[in-house]
This record gives C-alpha cells, sequence and structure tokens, in this order.
C-alpha cells in the first residue's frame, strides 16, 4: 500500500471509530436526559437529613470575581446552619482577603483562611490540602472562585449523594456565564454543553461512569481522608481523584439538574495555557495509572479508555488527515485508493454538527447554536491539534530537562453585572 494510502486509511479508522462511540454515547445522553427528569421530580420530596457540608474555595488573586462567588454560595437554599463557605486566600496581591473579610459581616457562614506565608502558591491540590483542615463538615464541597452556582445547586447534589450511598462525590452541570462574550467563549459554551451530556451522561447511562470536573462538586470527606487528600503533584487535581476513586471501584456521578455558572476564557491566549495545561495533566495521569489499568479493566481500564481514544486515536487521526490532505495536494505524496472518502468526510461533519447542536438546544433553544456548531468543527475543534502538540512537547521538555510541571492560574476578566 502506498504511504499516501496508509495514511488516509489510519485517519479514517481513527476518526470514524470515535464518531461511531459518539453515536453511541448520544444515545446514552438521550436516555439519560430522560431519566434525570424523572429524578428530579422524584428529589421534590427529599427531606433530609442535611449533613453538614464544607464548601472549599482556592483563591489566589481572584479580586475580580470573588464576590460574586462568594454571594452566591452563601445564598444557597441549603440549611443556613448547615453549611458554610471558606475561601482559601493562596497568598493574594490584589485585595481578595480583605473583600472577603468584608463580606464575612453580610454572611454568617463565610470564613476566609489565609493561607500560611510559605505554604501556598503551589497550585489548587496544595490549597486544598492547606484548607481541608479549616472544614467542619462530613461532606466537602469545592468551587472554584470563577463559579456561581444556582441557589438549588448545593441542595441537589447533596440530596443526589445521600439518596446513594454508592457514590464517593457527585458534580454539578458546569455552565458558561460570560458564553455572549466572545466568539471563543461561544465556542467554550458549545464545547462545555457537548462534552457533558455525551461523556458524563452519556457514560454513566451506558457504564455508570462520570468523573469530576474540578468545581461544583460534592466529596465524602472520609474518602477524600482515605484517599489521601489531593495530588499536590498533578496538574488536573480533578481527573487524577476521579482515577484514584475508579481504583478503589467506587463511583461519581454528573448531576445535570445542580446548576453552577462559570467564566471561560474570553483571548486565545489565555485558552491556549489553560488547554494546554489540562492536556499535561491529562497525559501525565493517562501514563500514570494506564498499567493498572489492565489489572482492573472496569471501572478504571474503561475510564483510561476515554483518554486513549482521544489521544492516542482521535486527535493524531485528525492530525493525519490534514497531513495527507496538504502533502497529497502539493504532490509530496499520492492517495490512490477508489472510496467514497468525499461523502465520508461531510458524513463526518453533518453527525459533529448534529451532535453538538442538539445537546445545545437541551440547554438553549437558539438555533443560531447550530451554525456555531458547523463554524466550530473548521475552527475551534482543530485547535485542540495545536494544544496536544504543545503539551506533549512542554511534557517532554520537562522530562528532558527533570523540570517539575507548573501549574498555572487562568486569568480572569471584569464581566457586567
Amino acid at each position: 500500500m502506498e504511504l499516501g494510502d496508509a495514511m488516509l486509511v489510519t485517519a479514517l479508522w481513527g476518526i470514524w471509530i470515535m464518531l461511531v462511540y459518539w453515536v453511541l454515547l448520544s444515545i446514552g445522553a438521550a436516555r439519560y436526559y430522560l431519566a434525570s427528569r424523572t429524578e428530579l421530580e422524584e428529589l421534590a420530596g427529599w427531606q433530609g437529613p442535611w449533613p453538614f457540608v464544607s464548601v472549599l474555595v482556592p483563591a489566589h488573586n481572584e479580586a475580580l470575581v470573588i464576590e460574586r462567588t462568594a454571594r452566591a454560595l452563601c445564598e444557597q437554599n441549603y440549611p443556613a446552619d448547615r453549611f458554610e463557605v471558606i475561601i482559601i486566600n493562596d497568598g493574594s496581591r490584589d485585595g481578595t482577603g480583605e473583600l472577603v473579610r468584608a463580606l464575612c459581616h453580610d454572611y454568617s457562614q463565610l470564613r476566609c483562611y489565609d493561607v500560611p506565608l510559605g505554604e501556598g502558591g503551589k497550585g489548587k491540590s496544595r490549597t486544598l490540602n492547606v484548607g481541608l483542615p479549616q472544614a467542619r463538615g462530613e461532606l466537602i464541597a469545592v468551587f472554584d472562585a470563577d463559579n456561581t452556582p444556582e441557589p438549588t445547586c448545593l441542595s441537589r447534589l447533596v440530596a443526589t449523594l445521600e439518596r446513594d450511598p454508592s457514590l464517593v462525590a457527585v458534580n454539578a452541570k458546569v455552565r458558561t456565564r460570560n458564553r455572549n462574550a466572545t466568539l471563543l467563549t461561544r465556542f467554550i459554551n458549545l464545547e462545555f454543553i457537548y462534552f457533558q451530556w455525551l461523556f458524563q451522561g452519556g457514560r454513566w447511562a451506558w457504564f455508570r461512569l462520570s468523573m469530576l470536573m474540578g468545581t461544583g462538586y460534592v466529596m465524602r470527606r472520609n474518602a477524600i481522608e482515605v484517599l489521601g487528600g489531593f495530588d499536590e503533584s498533578s496538574l488536573v487535581d480533578d481527573t487524577e481523584m476521579s482515577l484514584r476513586i475508579f481504583r478503589g471501584n467506587r463511583r461519581i456521578r454528573w448531576v445535570p439538574y445542580a446548576v453552577t455558572w462559570e467564566q471561560e476564557p474570553e483571548t486565545l491566549g489565555t485558552w491556549l495555557r489553560q488547554r494546554t495545561r489540562w492536556t499535561q495533566g491529562n497525559l501525565s495521569v493517562t501514563w500514570k495509572y494506564l498499567p493498572q489499568a489492565f489489572v482492573q479493566p472496569y471501572p478504571l481500564g474503561l475510564e483510561m479508555l476515554t483518554f486513549v481514544f482521544n489521544y492516542v486515536l482521535f486527535v493524531p487521526a485528525l492530525f493525519v488527515s490534514h497531513l495527507t490532505f496538504l502533502l497529497s495536494l502539493v504532490g509530496v505524496i499520492d492517495v490512490t485508493l477508489p472510496g467514497p472518502f468525499l461523502y465520508l468526510w461531510v458524513l463526518a461533519v453533518v453527525i459533529f454538527t448534529l451532535h453538538m447542536s442538539a445537546a445545545a438546544l437541551v440547554e438553549e433553544r437558539h438555533w443560531s447554536n447550530v451554525g456555531y456548531a458547523l463554524l466550530c468543527y473548521f475552527t475551534y475543534a482543530q485547535l485542540f491539534i495545536v494544544v496536544l502538540l504543545m503539551a506533549l512537547y512542554q511534557n517532554a521538555s520537562a522530562k528532558l530537562f527533570r523540570r517539575r510541571l507548573q501549574w498555572a492560574k487562568t486569568a480572569r476578566t471584569r464581566e457586567g453585572e
């Protein structure tokens, strides 16, 4: 087989295996959507008992967003004497601590804990580990400093967790609150909706698998303690913690009727840095836990399959597909294999657009999202090739020069109220 033909076949297999998997997950997502509507009606009659919850918010230079977050958390419709909100001020120099301490006069549940000098500035996991001993709750909730959960978010998460003893943690649905700010945030909004319904809801429906998303989750404190806290060497505390939970054969559930709104990057540079860090972290934990996946095919192995599909199969296949097109266009290689390849490409675009549009229409009745989903395929979705290449390069450099991967905070922007 000619080189061009081999490249084309490799790309097609990689892309279409993932597309078939997406179709399977979309069917599961539809099932989960219907089941969650019924469950929400049942949840309305839940009367407790309500366990004490400590909400932890890591905060490093979050003055632009922290007041809005603190107010939203303190105004949850959870019983006022059954929860506390602890803002863990990690060496902020922009007045974050002062803002929170001023708000403490308005909310009895709110506390500001300043990380001792010399113990902070080492990433989110470190901040959470330092703040955890200050918490009184039997349940621990974690929210990022740019989150504004809806008033029902915490109570619905806790009720779902308490009704199912097999669960270790539950995660809220994360929505993009600045989705109309730029074209980039519109794409992120679609991506988040799509990812959560397919890879969280769809996988739960078929395999009883979903994972922590870094914010908007509630976890049993005894589980955190048994697991030894948050991994301070990881760039993705949520993914790493999820895999440790699966290794213990326990479960996490995504809860679509508990909603928190999050600020997303509005500039391409900020987005690239954030996603590269995420991908660096995901590659590292994949390498760390992959050997154990063969020993424990379910749930750990099946969860790892998602990472393999994304980083080993799908994104590389996209790259090979583009490379094949470009090299054949300039005459470096020849593609002689007969077949309906143009139609397969069009069908792939249609499947992607329909999946993303359908997921978006569940959340937002805006038909403009169909156009954004189509545009997303040709622009935003292709950027993940760049992200993967950057992450691979940075991970290889860190390994070669024996440098530790550095956690970098995502920059915030001021929003209109």
